[in-house]
């Protein structure tokens, strides 16, 4: 009797996922790593007509600067150091990128905003965003000064902002403290696209992470998480826990650091942000990670 009732109901499902068109035996894959494993997801591919989020990694050393493109809106997060700025300028020609409607800054050390004032001139910039006051220190005060004086409008964006890029929410978190905790300062940056997640982490060290544990919980939960502080230093526990990422973006710690020897042994697929470009795309249902080759070598 039993096994009678076993095979009408496995009878029923499958008459169920053939009149919905669905494979019960298939599930959409979260992360395809062509990082890791050129030939992943050979067979996978976005639908031509797919409303996609990129979020783009130039090939850029111990600094920040993320582009995200989503419904034809062009992002950029941290734009890295002065001497660097030529870097995502290469990567902007290379993709054909003439404009980014908003540069966001997630706190004023040299190596988030120190190239604002080489890529304006070189790239049109519709916005700087920033969530210090203008006066903070040196570096903002000149990235705000170069603003004003080629006419780009300044925002200012703090804690609990929603943003968004085309069909993607990015939730703003920032927490308060003295400029000795910039770092545990710095804006992180949550953003969801359909069922994907991918978290911005921005400088945050190891007393930032514990009070993000205790302030958001399972809310930290990502797809992705671009790892802290160019991965100088190991994650607390609590945190990688509460986040439990799929995959680290590490830009760029290549040092023999405690560090690079932790994300190592984590056993969590990590790409470095050099060389060529990192690119993460999601349809909302899959991410895909890979890598451009970068036309100059560095």
């Amino acid at each position: 009797m039993m096994k009678r009732l076993l095979a009408m109901l496995m009878a029923g499902l499958l008459w169920l996922g053939t009149m919905t068109g669905v494979s019960l035996a298939e599930e959409p894959q979260v992360l395809i790593d062509r990082i890791g494993d050129p030939a992943a997801g050979a067979d996978f591919a976005f639908a031509e007509d797919a409303s996609l989020l990129e979020v783009i990694f130039p090939q850029i050393l111990d600094c920040d600067a993320i582009l995200l493109r989503c419904g034809g809106e062009l992002v950029l997060i941290d734009c890295a150091t002065q001497g660097q700025a030529k870097r995502i300028i290469n990567m902007c020609n290379q993709l054909g990128i003439t404009r980014i409607d908003r540069v966001i800054n997630t706190h004023p050390h040299e190596d988030h905003i120190g190239g604002f004032q080489n890529l304006i001139k070189a790239i049109e910039v519709g916005e700087l965003w920033i969530c210090f006051p203008a006066d903070y220190n040196t570096h903002m005060a000149n990235a705000v000064s170069c603003a004003e004086r080629a006419g780009i409008p300044v925002v200012t964006f703090a804690d609990g902002d929603v943003l968004t890029i085309g069909d993607a929410t990015v939730q703003v978190w920032k927490l308060e403290g003295k400029m000795s905790e910039m770092n545990d300062c710095s804006a992180q940056m949550y953003i969801t696209f359909g069922e994907r997640t991918i978290l911005l982490a921005a400088d945050l060290q190891q007393a930032g992470q514990l009070r993000y544990v205790e302030w958001k919980g399972a809310a930290l939960k990502a797809d992705i998480l671009k790892y802290p502080h160019h991965g100088l230093e190991k994650l607390v526990d609590e945190y990688l826990a509460a986040v439990s990422p799929l995959y680290f973006v590490v830009t760029n710690n290549q040092h023999s650091s405690d560090g690079k020897k932790y994300i190592l042994r984590s056993g969590i697929p990590c790409a470095w942000t050099v060389p060529g470009f990192v690119t993460l795309t999601t349809d909302g249902v899959t991410w895909v990670v890979d890598r451009i080759p970068s036309d100059i070598k560095y």
